[in-house]
């Protein structure tokens, strides 16, 4: 048996999806992200996230003891059914 097709299978070509491959691979796709989230102490609801190369705060409206600095994480959470 072979093995799932990873992220190490994927192309490197612009615009070339395996998903577009007129046949999968029966044993299927696997997909990994790590994705890293850190509360910042002393800082009240400041919380910070890292995936990969990328870094994001989050912080929550003033009425719930935040400073309303950066996006909540439902903004995030609506934003990426967006995305």
């Amino acid at each position: 048996m072979t093995k799932p097709l990873g992220n190490e299978d994927l192309s490197d070509k612009p615009g070339e999806r395996v998903i577009d491959k007129p046949e999968l691979p029966p044993e299927g796709i696997t997909n990994e992200n790590d994705v890293h989230t850190e509360v910042i102490s002393g800082q009240l609801q400041l919380k910070r996230g890292q995936a990969g190369q990328f870094e994001v705060f989050c912080d929550e409206p003033a009425r719930i003891g935040g400073t309303d600095k950066y996006p909540s994480p439902m903004a995030y959470l609506a934003m990426s059914i967006g995305f």
